[in-house]
């Protein structure tokens, strides 16, 4: 009898330990498969939303919700192959331990359902603790990169110690809050711990005086016991699993503020220009951010000629760079036309706009490479020496050349080993690889002395093409066809 039931438990071993492995295999083999079509889709969907989206967010909460994704994938992939093994197992576990004892089983449903019970009366507790932590971790996280972003202008004002208290604060915060989240986790694992031993003694007892009384063997009672302590862990896990479930509708709903976004419209055919020609002409365009904001711009008229070079000036604050992103198909009018060589840029394509046009625009970054590389906009195939004739019609080859690693000099994504004047030259030199029919610039050259500032534009009017410039110098002002005046 002793051997049977050894054999017995071995065999019961080595089953268990096997459905345990393969459901780790398949529940990896599921993730690796999911995780890129998930995260790929969701990255493009969201370099697809309009500039808005984003003007409105902090770049850590937009971080924050697609971090969301994985959680929900992990959650998905590990749960979701494990749930569903588990559930055959509990079936089959409930069918094996009512034939071996089958009053037995409802004393061990009966604790389970007192777990279940106590996830039930926690759960909005849990929940609304675990909202709170992806909050003030987004919030940390915005902070730390405005910080980074802001460096030079936190050092300028003597502000890093204050900037440093700031951060900690947040970051305690979220720690702190994190720690709830755990204190909670680690009490329902002590609760369910203590919830099994109450059961097992239990089991043990009353089925220890039913094998004196010989009500059941003891062959029957160990199978039962094994079996019952498999069940109660696959019980417990099915129903935190099911709560995990729960709690993924949070980042579902950070998730779905950008899976929901409508993305820019977008012309599925293809657009080519045979010839040089870029007009623009803008018909009753206005502008504003939302219903309870007073517009922006309201019935702007204007007509620019292909070739044409105008100046856009106003004091500060009249919306001339939210027209300039407007005509560049950066922002969307509240209503209005915008029609490149006569055709609506939206009915265009924005891809295919853009692809006619170029940007200089105040807030313009550089990205993680060499010189030649943020010119070229990391292109495989460049043509180098176009790049270079760029950089000399910016006039800023000389200087390149002077570096110690000429166009292969790295950049950061700051640029911040470089001056303002400079960076203002290469990003026009960027601008102007793309060969653009039209060129919007947004106070590209406020940086500059008069005399550069004078080379390139002369420079540029050699090259025929369509400029919408927006600056205060007068000279600027005055290097154009046509001033219009907001």
């Amino acid at each position: 009898m002793l051997l049977v039931i050894c054999v017995g438990l071995c065999l019961f071993t080595f089953f268990r330990s096997a459905i345990s492995m393969f459901r780790a295999w398949i529940s990896l083999k599921m993730s690796y498969l999911i995780n890129f079509q998930w995260t790929s889709s969701f990255f493009s969907h969201l370099l697809k939303l309009p500039l808005d989206f984003f003007e409105k967010r902090q770049v850590g909460d937009i971080h924050s919700r697609f971090d969301s994704l994985s959680i929900i994938h992990k959650t998905l992939t590990s749960s979701i192959v494990a749930t569903i093994i588990d559930s055959v197992m509990i079936i089959c576990l409930i069918v094996m331990m009512i034939l071996y004892g089958s009053w037995l089983f409802w004393i061990v449903l009966g604790f389970s359902v007192v777990y279940l019970i106590l996830r039930m009366v926690t759960y909005w507790t849990y929940r609304q603790i675990s909202e709170e932590k992806i909050i003030k971790a987004a919030r940390s996280h915005s902070h730390f990169m405005e910080t980074l972003y802001g460096i030079t202008t936190l050092k300028s004002l003597n502000l890093l110690q204050k900037r440093e208290e700031q951060w900690m604060s947040l970051n305690a915060d979220s720690f702190n809050t994190g720690i709830r989240i755990t204190k909670l986790d680690m009490l329902f694992g002590g609760i369910h711990t203590f919830i099994s031993t109450l059961e097992q003694i239990s089991i043990l007892w009353i089925g220890a005086n039913l094998v004196i009384e010989n009500i059941m063997t003891l062959g029957m009672f160990i199978a039962f016991n094994a079996y019952r302590g498999s069940f109660s862990a696959r019980i417990a896990n099915l129903i935190n699993v099911f709560f995990n479930l729960k709690i993924l509708s949070l980042h579902r709903e950070r998730v779905a503020d950008i899976a929901l976004s409508d993305i820019e419209e977008e012309s599925k055919k293809p657009f080519e220009i045979t010839n040089n020609n870029a007009s623009l002409l803008i018909k009753d365009l206005c502008f504003q951010y939302d219903q309870f904001t007073q517009p922006i711009l309201k019935d702007i008229q204007l007509d620019i000629q292909s070739g044409e070079s105008i100046a856009i000036s106003a004091p500060s604050g009249f919306g001339k760079t939210t027209l300039l992103k407007l005509m560049a198909g950066l922002l969307k009018p509240s209503s209005g036309k915008i029609y490149f060589n006569n055709v609506d840029i939206h009915q265009l394509g924005l891809s295919n706009y853009r692809r006619q046009i170029a940007c200089v625009l105040q807030d313009d970054k550089f990205f993680s490479g060499s010189i030649l590389d943020n010119i070229v906009s990391f292109e495989e195939n460049y043509e180098r020496d176009r790049a270079i004739e760029c950089a000399k019609i910016a006039n800023i080859h000389q200087e390149i050349m002077a570096m110690p690693m000429n166009y292969e000099t790295l950049l950061g994504e700051l640029g911040n080993n470089l001056s303002g004047g400079q960076k203002q030259r290469l990003f026009i030199a960027r601008a102007l690889y793309k060969k653009p029919k039209i060129l919007f610039m947004d106070e590209a050259t406020s940086h500059l002395d008069e005399e550069n500032e004078k080379a390139i534009n002369q420079a540029i009017s050699n090259l025929n093409i369509t400029r919408v410039i927006i600056a205060h110098r007068k000279s600027t002002l005055e290097s154009t066809n046509r001033i219009i005046y907001l």
